[in-house]
């Protein structure tokens, strides 16, 4: 009953802002690894996995392969059970309705294996008024997608997979995630994000930043792309890249959010990166909510000194990602 009564003022306070000023909110967060507890032989999951499918032969082989030290003992040693993956479900939604009390009305996600795990997390966020769930399967290499939460139906849903020029033409990387949303009379284009990462060359990311661009000017829809762009800050400042993207796009970072130090901290460059951000179409009729751009941070998510996210931590049951989402609202122009 206290489920379904909270259901109804958060669809009531939901609808009334709409009716209002057609004013929604949209949060992005890399969830770092949000697995299932099942070998998909399909994916590259073997560190989130229960012990006790760690044991054979051929498991400890595969993982002793594996060049980075902290990843090859996860492969081994982590113990990723029901309960560790049930706490990690609670963490983040715990940290996803501590937004505005009840959550973002649109919520992307990215790193996200397969669509099971996603209706946990759905099922998990119903009773804050939450309609619809989407994952459409991509072809990175470790199984990991991007994901919608939403309280709107979503339609439409699709995948744009990015082509690299040069060397790198024959690399494959996380498609684009298209879905379209309707308020009122307009439809409304959301793209979800999750570009190669930083290791990788920067040509990558610029060439994922070209396709984007092409899906915009597409069609004349307001839009809306937001998540792991995966640009830091060292890289940022030589090429200029988010810069180079404002003649179609507002981008929350270099509008809002001044007091903000990043989403995301090297703890080996000792440096912050917004890494993670959010795109605006320009002059399409929709526009931020003045101030409405924030990192949202909880002592849950992030250290009180420091600002630095906390990652989960399986062992101490603590921590949500190693990124911390970024939030805005949106007016739509009548």
């Amino acid at each position: 009953m206290r489920k379904f009564i909270l259901s109804i003022s958060v669809l009531f306070i939901f609808y009334t802002n709409l009716i209002s000023g057609t004013e929604f909110s949209a949060m992005t967060l890399n969830a770092q690894n949000l697995f299932d507890t099942i070998d998909d032989i399909k994916k590259d999951d073997k560190a989130y996995l229960p012990i006790e499918l760690k044991q054979s032969e051929k498991h400890i082989k595969s993982c002793n392969r594996i060049y980075v030290k902290p990843w090859r003992e996860e492969c081994l040693y982590l113990d990723w059970d029901n309960e560790t993956k049930d706490i990690k479900l609670a963490n983040l939604v715990k940290n996803i309705i501590s937004y505005n009390k009840n959550g973002p009305d649109i919520l992307a996600l990215q790193e996200v294996e397969n669509i099971n795990i996603l209706k946990e997390l759905f099922t998990l966020l119903q009773p804050y008024g939450y309609i619809d769930y989407e994952l459409l399967e991509g072809k990175d290499y470790r199984g990991i997608d991007t994901a919608f939460i939403s309280r709107f139906k979503m339609s439409d849903p699709t995948l744009h997979n990015i082509t690299f020029s040069g060397e790198f033409k024959d690399k494959d990387t996380r498609p684009i995630l298209e879905i379209t949303i309707k308020i009122g009379d307009q439809n409304i284009t959301i793209y979800n994000v999750h570009f190669p990462a930083g290791y990788l060359d920067v040509s990558m990311r610029i060439d994922s930043l070209n396709l984007l661009k092409d899906l915009l000017q597409s069609h004349t829809n307001p839009t809306i792309a937001l998540g792991d762009f995966n640009v830091n800050s060292t890289e940022d400042n030589k090429y200029k890249i988010y810069q180079s993207q404002e003649d179609k796009w507002f981008i929350a970072h270099l509008i809002g959010c001044s007091d903000c130090k990043g989403t995301h901290y090297y703890n080996y460059g000792k440096t912050w990166s917004f890494l993670d951000t959010i795109f605006l179409s320009k002059n399409r009729s929709i526009s931020f909510v003045t101030d409405s751009i924030k990192v949202h941070r909880t002592k849950d998510n992030s250290y009180t000194d420091t600002g630095k996210p906390i990652r989960f931590d399986p062992i101490k049951r603590k921590g949500v990602s190693d990124h911390l989402p970024i939030v805005a609202k949106f007016k739509l122009e009548q």
